[in-house]
């Protein structure tokens, strides 16, 4: 019987630490316009701390972020891409008369 309710607090807690570890997604919306703005994002967003994963949608002007909660947060991720110089919205019509990015 011991071993039984040993088995199953382990297998418990196993389930609770796994669920901790898994990623997370967020979206955002931003002024990009161009290839070069796509380069911008899939040259630094990669070596941002915790991003696993993205997807970028250039007609809808999103950006599906996935990452470890673990090792950042959105408004970290947020903060990253205004460092690139992206004008960063939650929702599509906020982001619709944002004038677009300055590409060098």
């Amino acid at each position: 019987m011991k071993k039984i309710l040993l088995a199953i607090f382990a297998l418990a807690l196993t389930s609770s630490v796994m669920a901790q570890n898994r990623n997370q997604t967020v979206t955002f919306f931003l002024n990009y316009h161009c290839s070069s703005c796509i380069r911008v994002i899939e040259r630094n967003l990669p070596h941002e701390r915790g991003v696993t994963n993205y997807r970028i949608d250039m007609p809808g002007k999103s950006i599906e972020i996935t990452y470890n909660p673990r090792r950042t947060n959105p408004n970290n991720l947020r903060q990253a891409l205004i460092r690139l110089g992206f004008e960063v919205r939650d929702r599509h019509e906020d982001i619709v008369n944002v004038a677009p990015r300055r590409c060098s």
